[in-house]
């Protein structure tokens, strides 16, 4: 910094009278042009009337044969078989709660009952062409204190394998071994690695994320879990196993989190092309049949409510940052919801981008709500500047208010929304998506009044839910910076009262 600051002192000072002015009357005509508001009208457009009004509905069968539950999907997967086993999550103590993302990381890379995890890993590449592990977490769709949550173990492989599959998932569910403890350390290991490197191309989902935590109980155990807290907590779980009893205790906490989850309630679904579908089904079922019998079952994971404002500075191995504010909103099937979400894309197109991409230099920067932890968050990504943005941030909701808006500014930030939401998927990702939506209370029906209500969205709206959510003094901020952004923003931490939290 001080080499480039030496460098610009001695080109300025070597620049004529004349030069000086020419970069004053550019930057002038820069401000001017980023001012200018183009005729669009010269370009093809798509308009709302393009937009079809229904939504497709995908078909699929459900059976609880014998205490089975299974979904079946007919899709084209080009002799694919797609299968996921879900469990409830369980209700743990924090203890075990931190170790979720650890345990879901893991478990398909360990050993099974007298098999290393070697031989398991030969037996994967025979059978499957992936298989993983993960948690699923939501809010009600009315009431995001109100929440479930899923251990999901997924797969897929060749339909002449399908049954092998099958299989494969089950001895993983109730043979999965946590006592090979140099593969333990080597694998929190590289999870530490990788979610370390992370900050710096998602630290804008993880300011979010942070911002957002005190707003519903998802929100907080998201931030615990894959947030900048659970990066923190990897970090400490990594370097606490210096010993083989600090293993050995990581493996026993990890048996008995398995434990508890494998003996939950769980459901299946299955998804591969209509010509094998009943055979494929009737192995799934053969493999699966006695499961449920075997598992006595246990109390559901059932959230505490949660509802703070959080301020937080972020310190981190960054040379930028990463800025966020959130306002505690509604969830999906209130009726504001659909004005915030087209609120989100209306703010970025119409004042977000050029104040934080185009004059502050960030990589990027906007507003969306996330209706699932009723939340609505603005951020920036590799950003130069902090006190300036979180500015921006206000000046967007200034702007909303007091400016006078078009109906075309309106209408394309509805198609923005209507074409995330119907963007096209796989014909396997459709129908996982699909199941996971019912999972949660979103059925097509649902789905579909919301999208009819995004299309009706009005001006009058978008004020009306700005007015009445985002209020500054209501906002939770987080910001990801350096030791060096922290030491420059003294003032700052102080008049916001941030909490200083080290990664």
């Amino acid at each position: 910094r001080a080499r480039e600051s030496e460098r610009l002192a001695t080109l300025k000072s070597s620049l004529s009278a004349s030069q000086r002015e020419a970069i004053v009357e550019q930057a002038r005509a820069l401000e001017e042009r980023q001012a200018q508001v183009d005729d669009e009208s010269i370009l093809p457009k798509v308009t709302l009337d393009d937009v079809p009004r229904e939504i497709p509905r995908l078909d699929y069968r459900e059976s609880t044969e014998v205490g089975f539950a299974l979904t079946c999907y007919a899709q084209g997967t080009n002799g694919l078989v797609y299968q996921q086993a879900l469990c409830d999550l369980p209700a743990i103590d924090e203890a075990a709660a931190t170790l979720l993302p650890v345990y879901a990381n893991i478990l398909t890379e360990v050993g099974l009952g007298q098999h290393d995890y070697l031989s398991v890993q030969d037996r994967q590449s025979a059978v499957c062409g992936s298989i993983n592990a993960f948690t699923s977490m939501r809010g009600d769709i009315a009431d995001v204190q109100q929440a479930k949550g899923y251990l999901v173990l997924s797969s897929k492989a060749l339909a002449r394998n399908q049954r092998e599959q099958a299989q494969l998932m089950r001895d993983t569910m109730e043979q999965a071994r946590f006592d090979e403890y140099s593969r333990l350390r080597e694998l929190i290991s590289q999870q530490r690695a990788r979610r370390e490197q992370s900050v710096t191309g998602n630290g804008h989902g993880l300011a979010m994320a942070a911002a957002s935590a005190g707003m519903s109980p998802v929100a907080l155990l998201s931030h615990q879990l894959s947030g900048l807290d659970g990066i923190r907590r990897c970090k400490q779980l990594d370097d606490s196993l210096a010993d083989t009893a600090a293993l050995e205790a990581l493996g026993e906490q990890l048996q008995t989190l398995h434990q508890a989850a494998i003996h939950m309630p769980s459901a299946h679904l299955l998804v591969t092309d209509a010509d094998a579908l009943d055979e494929t089904a009737a192995n799934c079922r053969g493999v699966w049949a006695d499961y449920e019998a075997e598992s006595p079952g246990g109390e559901a994971w059932t959230p505490t409510a949660v509802s703070e404002q959080r301020r937080e500075i972020w310190v981190a191995n960054t040379q930028v940052n990463f800025c966020a504010a959130a306002y505690p909103t509604v969830p999906v099937a209130h009726v504001d919801a659909p004005a915030l979400t087209v609120l989100g894309g209306f703010l970025r197109n119409g004042f977000l981008h050029t104040a934080i991409r185009e004059k502050g230099g960030a990589y990027g920067g906007g507003a969306s709500q996330d209706s699932s932890v009723g939340a609505f968050r603005f951020f920036s990504y590799r950003d130069p500047r902090l006190e300036e943005t979180l500015a921006d941030f206000d000046g967007a909701i200034r702007w909303l208010l007091e400016s006078k808006h078009s109906e075309e500014s309106l209408e394309q930030a509805i198609l923005g929304v209507v074409g995330s939401l119907d963007r096209p998927s796989s014909p396997a990702g459709e129908a996982k998506q699909d199941f996971h939506n019912r999972l949660f209370g979103r059925d097509h029906s649902q789905r579909q009044a919301y999208r009819q209500r995004i299309l009706e969205v009005t001006v009058n709206d978008l004020r009306r839910v700005g007015e009445t959510y985002l209020q500054p003094e209501q906002a939770s901020i987080a910001v990801i910076t350096s030791q060096d952004g922290l030491d420059a923003s003294a003032k700052l931490v102080q008049r916001l009262d941030l909490t200083v939290q080290e990664l």
